[in-house]
């Protein structure tokens, strides 16, 4: 087995398409040398950027132990992801980036390289708005997952992919390390006296604790759909007319409405993070904080509208006059989707990893009251979504505590 490396790659590329032409300058960078907002994470592949200005590949390689951590991993997750990915370019061709060729002896794929457009987060974190953010996110996830279920697959196609994409040693990741293990461990204590008393208090709570039992239940049993399980602002990259996901290594046949509501945890902490830092002036402020509910509320809307498009024209016989099911379906989704953002949001705004939303507010303080906001918003909705019919009443709750907590600051 070959491990690629800037010395090695552009005559390993250049065995694999011959076409690429290396008598021209050849631009070499591997993911994590740039910033945390040029490359995203990079923590646990090897990924290299080449391009001789004519073509340009992203190469990803994913070794048996994390770039970053050293942390043992399955080497098999990027020949699954390069099945997802085929999968979904199949079905959303707009949202995906191509796939050149996948090498299974050297566990790597090589794809276009979609670094023109840039990581949602990190524009978000500078204000910066994309008015069709929501509906794109919410037509992509409801396409991809719809076309991967029993409702339009025949019986033997859908078995198959729920044994090609049980992904075990990806999932327990998550299973273990997102639902549960992350609240048993210490609580950050960068926001000084007080903030750990506060934060443990929610998230020790045995009612709270219940709620993610069984949201775990539904992640492990629910065999809905082909999900990218990791649908997050930095592995969604955009420009004002066009949108890129990456990074599915995590994917498996998951329940409806989990990649949206843990981008939509994404989006409230950005909302959060934006009642508190600095902007040029309150009115950009109003502004940027409108676009991301509104933008919340565009993704779930879209969602359901193409699931239900979808539906209409794509399903099979025996489902076709059943709207009493599709209707129970996308109930499901409103709620169980909020609390998988009420999780996915509390345990990335109170651990130790690092939140860019967060980080980048300068000012300590400042910071702090925008996690706290983000915390008691999660501990809201995750008791009232039992109650939402739309993301309406999500955005409403959303605003009853912020309301609430400005009265308490006063």
């Amino acid at each position: 087995m070959i491990t690629i490396t800037k010395d090695n790659i552009i005559p390993y590329l250049k065995e694999h398409i011959p076409s690429f032409d290396d008598s021209v300058p050849v631009h070499v960078s591997m993911i994590g040398e740039g910033s945390e907002e040029e490359d995203g994470d990079g923590y646990v592949n090897h990924i290299f950027r080449v391009d001789n200005g004519k073509d340009s590949y992203v190469l990803k390689q994913g070794l048996s132990t994390a770039r970053v951590s050293g942390e043992t991993m399955d080497m098999m997750r990027n020949h699954l992801e390069y099945d997802v990915m085929r999968i979904r370019y199949s079905i959303v061709p707009e949202y995906t980036p191509y796939l050149v060729f996948l090498d299974e002896e050297n566990h790597l794929f090589v794809m276009e390289n979609v670094s023109d457009l840039k990581i949602s987060r990190f524009q978000f974190n500078k204000n910066r708005i994309y008015e069709d953010y929501g509906r794109q996110c919410g037509e992509c996830a409801a396409k991809s997952e719809f076309y991967t279920s029993e409702i339009y697959l025949d019986r033997e196609a859908f078995r198959k992919l729920i044994c090609r994409f049980d992904n075990t040693p990806m999932r327990k990741i998550m299973e273990d390390g997102m639902f549960l293990d992350m609240f048993d461990r210490p609580i950050d204590d960068q926001f000084g006296e007080g903030f750990e008393e506060f934060a443990e208090r929610f998230s020790r709570d045995s009612r709270y604790v219940t709620e993610l039992h069984k949201l775990r239940r539904s992640y492990m049993t629910h065999t809905d759909a082909l999900i990218h399980a990791d649908y997050h602002t930095s592995n969604i990259l955009v420009s004002d007319d066009a949108m890129k996901v990456i990074d599915m290594e995590f994917s498996f046949i998951g329940p409806f409405g989990y990649d949206i509501g843990y981008l939509a945890g994404n989006l409230i902490s950005q909302y959060c993070a934006a009642c508190f830092k600095p902007f040029p002036s309150e009115e950009e402020r109003k502004t940027f904080k409108a676009y991301l509910l509104a933008t919340i509320k565009s993704m779930y809307y879209t969602y359901f509208l193409t699931f239900t498009d979808c539906w209409n024209k794509d399903c099979k016989p025996r489902y076709r006059d059943q709207n009493g099911l599709r209707r129970s379906i996308l109930d499901e989704v409103m709620v169980d989707s909020v609390g998988y953002a009420s999780m996915v949001n509390w345990f990335r705004s109170a651990s130790n990893i690092p939140y860019p939303d967060f980080d980048a507010i300068e000012d300590k303080n400042a910071r702090r009251c925008a996690v706290v906001l983000s915390l008691l918003i999660d501990w809201q909705i995750m008791f009232s979504r039992y109650q939402y019919q739309s993301a309406g009443d999500l955005i409403d709750t959303i605003l009853y505590v912020e309301r609430n907590f400005y009265k308490n600051l006063k």
